[in-house]
């Protein structure tokens, strides 16, 4: 980091050392690099809560299939149990029409 030498007015307006032009003139680039640094920590800051988000958001979503596929096999797998127990139920029923007729 570059120290702050004190110029005086005379001094600047005379430019009657060029120490000094050199120094301020590094100075006000030393000041125009650290906003740029200010700046690109307060977007990495944005962007690194905006990931966050999203990767919260993603596993909300990868969850929330999970949940639906589980739910869906669940009704699946209960819909073919009871298909089966209806045709087991007919198939009785039948037999026992049959039965009666003979």
């Amino acid at each position: 980091m570059v120290h702050n030498y004190r110029t005086t007015r005379s001094q600047r307006r005379n430019n009657s050392n060029v120490l000094f032009g050199v120094i301020d003139t590094l100075q006000g680039e030393n000041r125009r690099l650290l906003r740029e640094v200010r700046k690109l920590r307060r977007r990495i800051a944005e962007l690194e809560e905006e990931l966050e988000e999203r990767r919260i958001r993603a596993v909300e979503v990868v969850t929330e299939n999970w949940q639906r596929e589980e739910r869906y096999s669940k009704l699946s797998t209960e819909r073919n149990r009871l298909r089966v127990q209806v045709e087991d139920l007919e198939d009785k029923l039948k037999e026992a029409r049959a039965g009666r007729n003979n």
